[in-house]
């Protein structure tokens, strides 16, 4: 699927909410591309950032999509999301690890899996 910078229909992500800070990775997928797809598909709404970086958001989370190896996404989400998050990618087929900041102090709070 092509993706454009203007974005693609689907929820937005609610700003106002409480959310912690999310680093993570998708080391099953071929390419940001390829986890910009599966979100999309499962509902979100996917725009280009750059030549081979994407933005994903729902109502509950904001992620950056990065072409790194792993893939790799950082950004925003609501605690209470983490689990569908999680569940999206592995009704996709994929596995992700997970780590979770507090914004103000930049704690790590938690990590999936864990260590």
């Amino acid at each position: 699927m092509e993706f454009s910078s203007g974005g693609t229909a689907g929820p937005e992500f609610d700003d106002r909410a409480l959310t912690v800070d999310i680093a993570g990775s998708v080391p099953t997928a071929a390419d940001a591309q390829q986890v910009a797809e599966v979100l999309f598909e499962q509902g979100w709404r996917v725009r280009k950032q750059s030549w081979t970086e994407f933005e994903a958001e729902h109502i509950y989370a904001w992620l950056s999509i990065l072409p790194l190896e792993p893939v790799t996404f950082t950004g925003e989400i609501a605690p209470t999301a983490i689990t569908e998050l999680v569940a999206a990618f592995h009704r996709s087929g994929h596995r992700c690890t997970l780590e979770l900041y507090d914004p103000g102090s930049g704690e790590l709070l938690a990590e999936h899996p864990a260590r």
